[in-house]
Order: structure tokens, then sequence, then C-alpha cells
């Protein structure tokens, strides 16, 4: 219980736990970076809460296309795993460690009685899934209503700062991001370049002119 409690700079709520003298079983793992923490449909014998790195939840199409929905990063804790655990269902998509993790995994029944407990901690879930819907809102509203080239400009723009930055990056990566195919990404991604708003390496998109990029998003 004293590790746990060395963790409420991450997780204020644990406090609550200490104070209510709540008897809380967990254990904390390390997960290796491309470890998958969660296949579709599997049963949640737990809810993890990260500690360090950061976990990729995807979907997977039956022609083994992925597309990344969310993250689950240090202090966050995997809003599909509470969901699953709370209504007694398996979890809906994949989670892969995208880097090292190291977790804290609290069974399911030790989850509920936290619930159950304390209120701040009924505050961080509840502000989680909100958090969570948001982000699926959007990217709902970027496939809907943005072209894929609109798209890519975005997703560059969102990891460069300057003219001349460099993203490590492969072709499937970005196409994992944005939701479409890595063939539709190089074909645009090649426009871009003969535009010369973007130099190609391999693994690697340079952006030289952010201010074009900017002008391909319609907001």
């Amino acid at each position: 219980m004293e590790q746990l409690y060395n963790l409420k700079g991450l997780f204020p709520f644990i406090e609550d736990i200490s104070v209510n003298g709540l008897n809380v079983n967990y254990v904390k793992k390390v997960i290796p970076k491309g470890e998958t923490i969660f296949h579709e449909g599997d049963r949640c014998e737990g809810v993890p809460f990260v500690i360090k790195g950061c976990v990729r939840v995807s979907k997977f199409g039956k022609n083994g296309k992925e597309m990344s929905v969310y993250r689950v990063n240090s202090g966050d804790t995997c809003i599909l795993s509470v969901t699953s655990v709370l209504s007694n269902s398996t979890y809906p998509l994949t989670a892969i460690a995208e880097e090292d993790v190291e977790a804290v995994i609290v069974p399911c029944d030790d989850f509920k009685l936290i619930m159950t407990a304390s209120l701040n901690f009924q505050e961080y879930i509840y502000k989680t899934i909100i958090c969570r819907f948001q982000e699926v809102i959007n990217i709902i509203d970027e496939i809907i209503f943005h072209s894929i080239d609109e798209r890519i400009a975005k997703f560059l723009l969102k990891n460069t700062k300057n003219s001349g930055d460099v993203i490590e990056i492969t072709h499937d990566k970005i196409a994992v991001e944005i939701g479409t195919a890595r063939e539709v990404v190089s074909r645009l991604l090649k426009e871009m370049e003969r535009n010369g708003w973007i130099k190609l390496a391999r693994g690697k998109v340079i952006v030289k002119k952010r201010d074009q990029l900017k002008l391909q998003i319609k907001e």
C-alpha cells in the first residue's frame, strides 16, 4: 500500500484510498514496447493506471489495417477497460504498448470498491470519460468533414514547430494516425513534395513550408 501511496502526485485520488482505510489490491507491471495489453474481445481482469510510457488504443479492420483511436499516457487510465469492468463486457478495441510501459493494475472488485468509496476517484474517472468521448467526436469530425490532404497537413503541422523540422515517421504510421490507406498517404505526400512544401526521405518527412500547409486547412 505504501508503494501505491507514493504515486499520489500522479494520481491524487490515492490519498482518498489511504484516508478511507481501503485495503486495495494491485499489481505493478512493466510492459515492453510492442506488447499487446488487450486484444479486441478480451475480458478485462483489472484496470490499468499508467505510471510511465504510452499505450496506443486502436481499431483493426478485417483487412488488418489499423486506425489509432486514442492514447493512454502517464497519469491516465484506459477508459475502455473501465467501461468493460463496470458493464461486465469485453474489451472492444486493441491496446498496445507504444513505449515501454510501467503501470499499476487494479483488479475489478477493488476498482469497484474505490468507485464506491471515493468521490475524487469518481471525478477522475468521469473527467477521463468526457476527455476520451471528445477525442472520438474529433476523430469523427476529421473523417467526415475534412479531406485526407487536410488531415495530413494538420498532422504534419501538429508534429512540427518550424519550417525545416523533421518528423521521423513512416507513411504506414501516418495512415494509422489519420485513418486512411498507406497508398493514399504516399500519393498525397509525393504531391506535397512536388509542390515544394515537404521533402521525403526514408522514414522521415521534412516540413519545408509550414505556411503552405496551413493554407490547405479549411476551418
